[in-house]
């Protein structure tokens, strides 16, 4: 059984955004979740159910309008580009990990090995930056 939440429909504010959200589609409307501490953005005319996202702002204010014209499902081919772009580049970021790895292993391993017969480690020993 899904958990209900108590919410309440913010008709205005001072950005006018529920109303502006109601010009892009007359179907959008505003709820403050007050469990959760969010506004929510919901679409009437969806099948299964009106949510489409939490506002990830603590206000409502034209970041709103931005992140639901960027959300709709015509713009759905630019999403999905631009996911597969972050995700290119997270793989790439993911590559280079093993290689700095290595070579801050090598660094150390060189420190030990040079200072392996001393009691107390020298004074400059922390001077290079391994992260």
């Amino acid at each position: 059984m899904q958990k209900q939440f108590q919410t309440t429909p913010i008709l205005t504010n001072v950005y006018r955004i529920p109303e502006r959200l109601r010009e892009i589609d007359s179907n959008y409307f505003v709820v403050r979740n007050h469990e959760k501490k969010t506004f929510e953005v919901h679409h009437s005319g969806q099948a299964g159910t009106t949510y489409c996202l939490t506002v990830p702002y603590p206000e409502l204010d034209a970041r709103t309008l931005d992140l639901v014209q960027k959300t709709r499902i015509s713009n759905l081919d630019t999403l999905i580009s631009e996911m597969d772009q972050n995700n290119r580049r997270l793989e790439e970021k993911n590559r280079e990990i093993p290689e700095e790895a290595c070579v801050k292993t090598k660094e150390v391993l060189s420190y030990l090995n040079h200072h392996e017969s001393k009691d107390t480690v020298d004074r400059d020993a922390y001077s290079t930056r391994f992260i």
